[in-house]
């Protein structure tokens, strides 16, 4: 299994653990995502704060996401610092992981639009700050796969 998917699920399964209680306050988030000054579509737009449960969401048509916590209870993700993963769910139509926590190519030897630098929140240059109390709007404007 590839070491950066490792350290994903790694991550996934702590913050899982950690949860998201009834009480945790939100802030709704919502945005957008370019390539060439174009929307993207299918783009899975994940949050990852230093503490708490990930935040996540999907491009539409227009290239616009809103966030909900992970466990889909709830939408908006917890104010403070995230780091900020985007992949591209374009050439499979869908994200997929199997029973034994592998990523499964379902892309038909489609390639990603966008460059793999945004893959993994550890690594991705892209980091925001969440407001509490008010809406939050982020456009990601994202480098083409190299």
């Amino acid at each position: 299994m590839n070491k950066r998917y490792v350290g994903f699920i790694v991550i996934l399964a702590l913050m899982a653990a950690s949860g998201c209680d009834e009480k945790t306050k939100l802030a709704e988030v919502t945005g957008v995502v370019t390539l060439d000054g174009k929307p993207l579509e299918l783009i899975q737009v994940e949050f990852w704060p230093t503490t708490g449960p990930r935040s996540i969401g999907k491009t539409d048509t227009e290239g616009k996401f809103t966030l909900e916590i992970d466990d889909r209870t709830q939408k908006g993700a917890i104010p403070g610092t995230h780091k900020v993963a985007l992949r591209d769910t374009w050439p499979s139509k869908d994200d997929y992981i199997n029973d034994g926590g592998e990523w499964v190519d379902k892309s038909n030897g489609k390639k990603s639009r966008i460059h793999s630098k945004y893959y993994d929140a550890p690594l991705s240059p892209l980091s925001v700050e969440v407001v509490a109390g008010k809406p939050n709007t982020f456009d990601f404007k994202v480098d083409p796969r190299k």
